[in-house]
């Protein structure tokens, strides 16, 4: 679309010129090696959506509120030098009560017609965290009207806002910048805001930074606009649940040269880097973090080599969610992004698969999957099947009208991942048809297991706050060491989940870790986790055993991918540097934590069991990051 520049972007008065506050510190890593400027300086360029930044929580809307001007309010680093003049788009996911119920996508559910308006800020004010007009404002014009108030009415075909801006100066790479969205019903709308208004903002897609705010006061940048429907918010309700409110940038555009690669991280929770924050998050940020803190390792991994990249990770994302769930929202966003390397979800959410049947005669279809004589195969022509089963282990095997390809031997106590190949190749042919030219690289799994132990007593000292636990294996534990404690009543005993907690003293069988001062005397049955990092108290969980396993099966098809099965280049062997030994092969899989190579008191790859810290993340992505032929495919756009 052409658009000129002359209109596209309207300074806001601004009230005091804010610093960069959020700029690389320093021993941070310096910006991309290959510098890359967002000008078209005679070289082909393409428009890529590239960003760094944590990825957002939900946000509850303050209850009670008499005005409400809801304001997301994000910090967000391109990874390129953009120059003045230059376009920057910003877009949003927009799509309407279309997903099966519990099918989480890639969305933003809207039941009731809304105006959005959306101001760039530059330079990022970290220090402004509660006046509703910041310096350094650029409105932002919708591509549908260039008008800078997008008003959406359910049901219309719009499914993405796109916002674009002229930037106003040179801005560096890595630096930051804000997003500004503010949202209200169109005038006319009844009723106290309740769940309704936004059925739900998915905590996704987010190269988003760290500050959020609310004003609960009329903000001028509202009032003193005409095309805007009400600068009277909506109040509030006390009855409200769920987390509507706010939205979230979805991606961020701008023009790079056509070898520029954007790696889009489209996987799960582990992707997403959802569990961050908790505990072993160490000097990587936390919830409420920086760049690092908060982000996946796939972000960590495009960092490290200097690559743009596209968080769209979802928490609970899964294979079977993504064939239920409408894929094509999430194709239309994707091909908007235009990555040039795609990482799907690893099989983490998806260990609960049909069996893969045996090879008898009747009518296959595509990407069935079956068993025969040992191995297992896929089918890429279906029909009705000949008399006399498969064999061997090439491609294109005559099965009367089916064609089948080999892809694995069926020695496994499970035969779910052969079923998942099918699920996979399904997935990958609509991803293709959205991104032509995009390498997609799936990651293996990392182990899922628990240490968990009960303690048969525990005392608890509310004048100093120690909580003291009798557990059955104290051998493997040190003074500063982390655990998790659970199961107790009031919820202020337990640390499994936000925050481990270190032990103070070992006395014994006994263990004491310090908690708030003066809470209510503990009920319940406790138990302790007594350390991820040690691979000596992991019990893998059940779907997840070594040698016989769903996670061996597929990890092995990954990593090998016989006779070219899936549409992939090469997979992101994380599941490898995530367990204990490295394994390449089910014979050596342990389905346990590996511990990290740092002091035990200071770092731990898990904090539950399932999702790495930032510790974890960070180590894997630094692996990742130096396997020279992963690498020389996410280097490489074309």
């Amino acid at each position: 679309m052409e658009i000129t520049r002359r209109n596209l972007f309207v300074g806001l008065s601004a009230i005091s010129v804010g610093s960069i506050a959020a700029s690389l510190t320093a021993g941070a890593l310096p910006a991309l090696g290959t510098q890359v400027t967002a000008e078209n300086d005679g070289r082909q360029a393409v428009r890529r959506a590239v960003a760094y930044g944590t990825n957002a929580g939900y946000q509850k809307d303050t209850s009670g509120s008499t005005q409400m001007a809801f304001v997301r309010r994000k910090e967000y680093f391109l990874p390129y030098n953009v120059k003045a003049g230059e376009l920057i788009e910003f877009s949003f996911p927009l799509w309407t009560l279309e997903r099966p119920p519990r099918s989480p996508v890639l969305e933003v559910d809207l039941a009731e017609a809304y105006d959005f308006m959306l101001s760039m800020e530059y330079p990022f004010n970290d220090s402004s965290t509660s006046s509703p007009d910041l310096a350094n404002r650029y409105r932002c014009l919708n591509t549908r009207d260039n008008r800078a108030i997008y008003s959406y009415v359910p049901g219309q075909a719009e499914r993405m806002m796109v916002f674009i801006v002229s930037a106003p100066v040179d801005i560096p790479a890595l630096t930051a910048i804000g997003g500004i969205l503010l949202h209200e019903c169109v005038a006319g709308r009844s009723g106290a805001v309740t769940n309704k208004a936004i059925n739900s903002v998915v905590n996704a897609s987010s190269f988003i930074g760290r500050r959020d705010g609310s004003f609960n006061s009329k903000t001028s940048l509202i009032a003193t606009d005409p095309t805007m429907t009400q600068a009277n918010f909506h109040a509030a309700n006390g009855s409200q649940t769920g987390n509507p409110g706010t939205m979230l940038v979805g991606a961020i555009r701008v023009a790079v040269p056509a070898n520029a690669v954007a790696i889009m991280s489209m996987g799960n929770s582990k992707l997403q880097g959802a569990n961050e924050g908790m505990a072993g998050s160490g000097t990587f940020g936390d919830g409420g973090g920086d760049r690092d803190g908060n982000t996946g390792w796939g972000t960590r991994l495009a960092y490290k080599l200097r690559l743009g990249c596209v968080q769209m990770s979802r928490g609970a994302d899964s294979y079977n969610y993504q064939l239920i769930s409408g894929i094509d929202r999430r194709m239309e966003f994707a091909a908007w992004c235009n990555p040039t390397h795609l990482l799907p979800c690893d099989p983490h959410n998806d260990t609960t698969q049909t069996s893969t049947p045996d090879w008898s005669q009747k009518t296959w279809v595509v990407d069935d999957t079956c068993r025969v004589n040992g191995n297992a195969y896929i089918a890429d022509a279906g029909g009705a099947s000949g008399s006399i089963a498969p064999g061997g282990t090439g491609k294109g095997i005559v099965d009367g009208d089916v064609r089948w390809t080999y892809i694995g031997p069926d020695d496994m106590g499970s035969t779910a991942g052969m079923s998942l190949v099918g699920k996979m190749r399904k997935l990958f042919r609509q991803y293709r048809a959205a991104m032509p030219h995009v390498k997609i690289i799936p990651p293996t799994l990392t182990p899922d297991t628990t240490s968990n132990v009960k303690a048969s007593d525990y005392i608890y000292d509310s004048g100093t706050g120690d909580l003291t636990l009798t557990i059955p294996d104290v051998s493997k534990l040190v003074v500063g060491g982390h655990v998790g404690v659970a199961g107790l009543i009031p919820k202020a005993f337990n640390t499994s989940w936000m925050n481990d907690t270190r032990i103070k003293a070992i006395n014994g069988n006994q263990i004491t870790v310090n908690l708030p001062v003066g809470l209510t005397s503990p009920m319940g049955n406790a138990s302790v986790n007594l350390a991820w990092s040690d691979p000596g108290y992991q019990t893998p969980r059940s779907g997840y055993a070594a040698h016989a396993s769903f996670r061996s099966w597929i990890n092995r098809f990954l990593r090998t991918n016989p006779n070219g099965a899936l549409d992939m280049v090469i997979c992101a062997d994380a599941g490898k540097w995530g367990e204990a030994g490295n394994p390449t092969t089910p014979a050596a899989e342990t389905a346990a934590w590996a511990a990290l190579p740092v002091d035990r008191a200071t770092g731990a790859f898990t904090s539950d069991g399932t999702h790495e810290t930032s510790w974890g993340n960070d180590y894997i992505a630094a692996k990742l990051a130096a396997d020279p032929a992963l690498t020389q495919v996410l280097q490489k756009a074309n």
